[in-house]
């Protein structure tokens, strides 16, 4: 399975960037990982750039606050169910500061929530990618605190 993650924004060094580079080292032992990052602007600027790089094959899901509002263990059985459908590239989009423009929503397969808050997308990429390494655990098994 391989994600991309294309979040809007550029990257600072501030702590949030630190924990998404180490959540991004440990997803990486259970999965392919790409980031790609998008240049802050307008949001017509941001649709052009997202939708050249959203390459048809892949599974998009959406971010947003008003998707569907998943626990880590729903998450996990999600990537169960993208495994077992044979859905093996998946593009998850983070928006920047004016959300995610109209015509990217409409391709997307899924919408789903982190949060109900508007969440800045450096914290939304932070907890994008420890929520998947946790459902990648929970997944192969290993050890959850929850459980």
């Amino acid at each position: 399975m391989r994600y991309r993650i294309l979040c809007v924004g550029r990257r600072a060094r501030d702590p949030l960037v630190e924990a998404a580079e180490e959540y991004q080292k440990r997803l990486s032992r259970y999965v392919k990982l790409d980031l790609v990052r998008i240049r802050d602007t307008d949001a017509k600027t941001e649709r052009d750039e997202l939708l050249e790089r959203i390459k048809p094959e892949e599974h998009l899901v959406v971010l947003d606050e008003r998707g569907i509002h998943l626990d880590t263990k729903g998450l996990a059985n999600i990537v169960r169910m993208w495994q077992n459908s044979g859905i093996d590239s998946i593009a998850f989009l983070v928006g920047g500061a004016d959300g995610i423009h109209p015509d990217i929503k409409s391709r997307a397969r899924e919408t789903i929530a982190l949060s109900a808050l508007t969440l800045p997308h450096r914290l939304a990429l932070v907890v994008l990618l420890e929520q998947l390494y946790r459902a990648h655990t929970i997944l192969r098994g290993e050890p959850y605190h929850r459980s």
